[in-house]
């Protein structure tokens, strides 16, 4: 359970995420925010009344007529990156697309960009379109865990085509906890290593 000061923290960090993504996003790409303010009409959620409301998704099929600034949102597996390109989707109504999905379905014009990569469960999919990077830091501990938690979800799968037939179990359930002990005891030390590398590979300009 979370004390109230690290609830604020917590608060205080997401607070901090969404101001960056909407500086970068409004102020480094002008046909971003040109194709936001004229064409997008969209609200984070839709107000249902008496304190509900309707999550709205973004638009998955964008335009490929824009030339976009292109933003590739990298971080550790598990690192919160859902949470800084979900608060890029809410600002524009545009999606973000996972590096996968560019090397192996084809290229698309989605202006944000997921990414692990160079982590051995990243991939540089994108080809030449990224122009600049959002490097995502989570607490190591945290980001540990909840790897194993996606890894277990999908069957430690090795390929993108076995992990692809496994996305509906993302996020499901939880796994044992001496799954996590067996995997943990035999990697942990490596992502360690891994860790602290992903960040010198992007923080030297990648």
């Amino acid at each position: 359970k979370m004390t109230k000061l690290e609830k604020r923290k917590r608060i205080t960090s997401i607070f901090l995420i969404f101001l960056s993504s909407f500086f970068i996003i409004y102020y480094s790409d002008e046909n971003l925010h040109s194709y936001v303010r004229n064409t997008v009409s969209r609200q984070v959620s839709i107000d249902l009344g008496d304190g509900k409301c309707e999550w709205s998704p973004p638009t998955y099929d964008v335009p490929d007529d824009i030339e976009f600034f292109k933003t590739i949102i990298v971080g550790f597996p598990s690192g919160d990156k859902r949470l800084t390109f979900a608060q890029m989707e809410a600002l524009t109504g545009l999606s973000a697309r996972d590096e996968w999905d560019f090397k192996y379905l084809g290229m698309t014009n989605q202006p944000f960009i997921k990414s692990n990569y160079p982590h051995h469960e990243g991939i540089w999919g994108w080809e030449d379109v990224g122009d600049q990077t959002i490097i995502v830091v989570r607490n190591i501990r945290r980001s540990m865990v909840e790897y194993h938690d996606i890894l277990w979800d999908i069957g430690y799968a090795k390929t993108f085509e076995d992990a692809f037939e496994r996305i509906s179990n993302l996020f499901e359930e939880r796994p044992p906890l001496e799954d996590f002990l067996v995997w943990r005891d035999e990697r942990v030390m490596d992502e360690i290593h891994w860790y602290g590398w992903f960040i010198d590979y992007w923080m030297e300009a990648g």
